[in-house]
């Protein structure tokens, strides 16, 4: 499962970096557009926006397995071994249930997009909302491998 999550997240690294490289040159050709020519695109916002949804939930799971995401260090900087371990199994079988909720209920919006355009794009909203279960889906994937190498590994290795 490791090499597996490491090629997603070698794939996911380079797609949010064209993402967002694709993102800043668009939205310099709508200033230059809006300034200069005195004319802007309608579906220039919108695309911008849309991007910025996916480079969130495409940036999670990377996050997530460097162990970037925001943490209650004052705690667990205190503790070590067995307490710490069992603070991180208590951490990751929250995360572990909140995205199993938002990977569900993510599903369910792209489901019910699916009969929704986007205004000026007027591409499926399933599309934008599909970011959401997928980013969150790989993050699950993340957070399950180290939950399991928690369970796997003892007290002592814990520092």
């Amino acid at each position: 499962m490791n090499t597996f999550l490491n090629r997603v997240e070698k794939i996911l690294s380079v797609a949010v970096s064209a993402i967002i490289g694709l993102m800043m040159l668009w939205v310099f050709a709508q200033v230059v557009t809006r300034y200069v020519f005195n004319y802007t695109p309608s579906f220039g916002e919108e695309l911008a926006r849309y991007m910025f949804v996916w480079v969130v939930f495409l940036s999670l799971p990377i996050v997530a397995k460097k162990g970037g995401h925001m943490a209650i260090e004052m705690i667990t900087v205190r503790l070590k071994g067995a307490a710490l371990r069992r603070v991180n199994l208590i951490a990751d079988a929250f995360t572990l249930v909140f995205l199993g909720i938002m990977v569900w209920h993510g599903i369910g919006m792209v489901m019910r997009a699916s009969y929704q355009t986007s205004p000026a794009l007027q591409i499926s909203m399933s599309w934008v909302y599909l970011a959401i279960p997928l980013g969150c889906g790989i993050m699950l994937l993340n957070v399950l491998q180290h939950f399991l190498s928690l369970l796997r590994t003892g007290a002592a290795d814990q520092s």
